[in-house]
């Protein structure tokens, strides 16, 4: 009886001392990205100890599988951090020892410019910039006023994803955008948005 009880103290003495599952975590300082921008990635060890390598897995949305970026090391408290510059929307994950974090992704947008080219015939310019060309596509030209937004035209881009196209203007002051919708952007990337021109003839 005596040594039963022993080694059933014995057992649960052990279990005590067995060290926890390894793990590590993983965020982002933004879920979206517009194309050359930049994001954060940052976690923490389970150990909270500096000085441990972590390394860095991206999944680009045209991969098959996840590949090394690089490693970084912990600071104090175990926190680890890593900026990166997605091309595409991209899965990323980190791995430390036995462990894998979770799956966390970010979704890029094109970088879509609007610049006004004559002002006297209402001239205007566009160029979508991403990984791939989007000639064929269509960006939507649209004007902001106090009573909401109205869509002028649609513009195709050529071969080199620009395009110069025309737009009257009705009023001494005008805000305008150029909007390309995810049927446009898609496959690996999202609805993108120029920032606003404001023009004053």
């Amino acid at each position: 009886m005596f040594l039963a009880s022993l080694a059933v103290t014995l057992v649960v003495a052990t279990a005590g001392r067995t060290a926890p599952p390894q793990s590590l975590t993983i965020s982002l300082s933004r879920p979206n990205v517009v194309y050359g921008s930049s994001v954060t990635l940052s976690g923490k060890v389970s150990n909270s100890k500096a000085g441990e390598t972590v390394d860095v897995l991206a999944e680009p949305f045209d991969a098959t599988s996840f590949t090394v970026l690089g490693s970084v090391a912990t600071t104090a408290g175990g926190h680890w951090a890593d900026v990166v510059k997605p091309t595409i929307t991209t899965s990323y994950e980190a791995k430390w020892e036995s462990a894998t974090s979770s799956t966390v992704t970010v979704k890029v947008r094109p970088l879509i410019t609007l610049t006004l080219v004559s002002l006297s015939t209402g001239t205007f310019s566009t160029k979508v910039t991403a990984a791939r060309s989007f000639a064929g596509k269509f960006v939507l030209v649209q004007l902001l006023s106090s009573s909401g937004v109205a869509t002028l035209k649609k513009v195709i881009l050529d071969a080199s994803s620009s395009a110069t196209f025309r737009v009257r203007l009705r009023q001494r002051r005008s805000r305008l955008r150029l909007v390309m919708p995810t049927s446009q952007t898609a496959p690996g990337y999202i609805t993108a948005m120029s920032k606003v021109l404001t023009v004053s003839r």
